[in-house]
């Protein structure tokens, strides 16, 4: 480890010493204020942090970030058995590429019996205790910043029947003006319906849709988005020439459409809850109909009873490699439907992205302003666990990485790479103590190896 990255680190140090930063828990608290203050502090021999440091982060580290500190505060009311309030808000001070002060979380939750409504700023709940590849939801991993927008969300399901029952979720946000179409909007639904065999068997399917619609594009200007439009994304049908739509937009569906599908199986036993599940990807008609299978993540998450150092553990196959076939005439051994490029649109060029982080699985490497992906065709095995011995809380991640690029510009050779993180906290009297290490080992980029220290106090008044 060089000078400058010594110096980094001292000061790191420094800083989470010196500093400390509210970070909210308004789950915790039925009534009142909920805070708690957090610093962290990094370095690293590259000259980039290892990918499991600022992957999956709630956006708040990027690839060079040193020094993060978060000021957040909430309060909650509940007004009876079926009403509660919360509301909260955060500052995050960071440095590294994406430096400086920011809102990290600025909302409103009202929950209604088995209904949550969130209006503003505000982190999707985490899934699969943070040790999956994707978080759980390879469309939002919790990779970049909360959008702002508004979510809704049943928080169990509705039974139909004994056997069967239902759930869904409905959003709208809106994106930065920053990006190559501006002021964009996103719209969002997914339903799941069940099948209940028994009490510990659950089959499950699921479809999630997001639109990227509206906004003005450099060249094309607006992009249709009144009330008729939006009902036409809704159904996933196409524009009219009236509105404007591009062409492509008429004979398809309005906008930047995208989404999963997902079938998962759940057993919950005396001595264990295990989870199997197949996420797919797709970003338009082949996709939909699953010309570009197995891409996805396929997974299998495991909740053991009975052992006192192992909370739960996960095991994940990623590949986004087919993308329903190289895009081109039959005739070159390609597909007019296929090149799905991932995370990326002809139109919506930013792609799906926000503040320059890609929103769901976080192997895809975007472009640029206005270009496309540097890479989004990979196979990914991926392995997490979590658990505790005694006090000592440890959480881990290793992902084996295959990069090929993308279709039209691959990398030659392949990259192959290790990424390895881990975590230990440490609970007091006196806040959480947290340490951190990664280590990434690549053929093709320059290996890290990077460390961390950081800090949480939290209380309630």
């Amino acid at each position: 480890m060089n000078i400058n990255k010594l110096y980094q680190l001292v000061w790191s140090l420094l800083f989470v010493v010196s500093s400390m930063t509210i970070h909210a828990q308004a789950q915790e608290a039925q009534n009142g204020f909920s805070l708690a203050f957090t610093g962290r502090g990094f370095a690293a021999t590259g000259e980039q942090n290892p990918f499991w440091m600022y992957s999956n982060q709630y956006g708040r580290l990027d690839a060079e970030t040193n020094v993060l500190g978060l000021v957040q505060v909430a309060y909650a009311k509940r007004f009876n058995e079926n009403n509660r309030l919360e509301v909260g808000g955060g500052l995050l001070a960071n440095d590294g590429i994406y430096d400086g002060v920011k809102a990290d979380e600025l909302y409103a939750t009202y929950t209604w019996k088995w209904l949550e409504i969130n209006a503003g700023l505000k982190h999707r709940d985490r899934k699969l205790r943070g040790i999956s590849s994707v978080d759980g939801d390879i469309m939002w991993s919790n990779n970049a910043r909360a959008l702002p927008g508004l979510y809704i969300k049943m928080l169990k399901p509705l039974k139909i029947f004994k056997w069967f029952e239902a759930s869904a979720t409905f959003g709208h946000y809106f994106l930065e003006e920053d990006r190559y179409v501006s002021n964009a909007q996103v719209h969002h639904k997914s339903l799941e319906l069940a099948l209940v065999f028994s009490p510990g068997d659950r089959l499950s399917g699921r479809m999630t849709h997001y639109v990227q619609f509206g906004g003005t594009h450099p060249t094309l200007g607006d992009q249709p988005a009144d009330f008729k439009d939006l009902i036409n994304i809704f159904f996933g049908q196409g524009g009219s020439g009236d509105s404007g739509a591009f062409v492509g937009d008429q004979i398809n569906s309005l906008g930047n459409g995208l989404g999963s599908y997902e079938l998962a199986y759940e057993m919950t036993r005396a001595d264990f809850y295990l989870r199997l599940y197949h996420q797919s990807i797709f970003e338009d008609t082949s996709g939909i109909e699953l010309s570009n299978f197995p891409d996805g993540v396929w997974g299998a998450y495991l909740e053991p009873e009975g052992i006192s150092w192992l909370d739960a553990l996960v095991l994940e196959y990623v590949q986004t490699v087919s993308q329903s076939g190289r895009y081109g005439d039959a005739s070159n051994g390609g597909s007019m439907s296929g090149g799905d490029s991932y995370f990326w649109n002809g139109i919506y060029q930013t792609g799906w992205s926000y503040q320059d982080r890609i929103i769901g699985l976080p192997f895809i490497v975007p472009g640029g302003y206005g270009q496309r992906n540097v890479n989004d065709r990979s196979y990914v095995v991926h392995f997490g666990a979590t658990g505790s011995f005694g006090k000592l809380q440890y959480r881990g991640k290793l992902s084996y990485v295959t990069n090929l690029g993308t279709y039209g510009n691959p990398y030659t050779p392949r990259e192959h790479a290790w990424y390895t993180y881990g975590e230990l906290g440490y609970p007091t009297a006196f806040g959480i103590f947290t340490g951190f290490l990664g280590v990434d080992i690549s053929d093709r980029v320059q290996n890290t190896l990077g460390i961390g220290l950081g800090y949480q106090y939290r209380f309630k008044l």
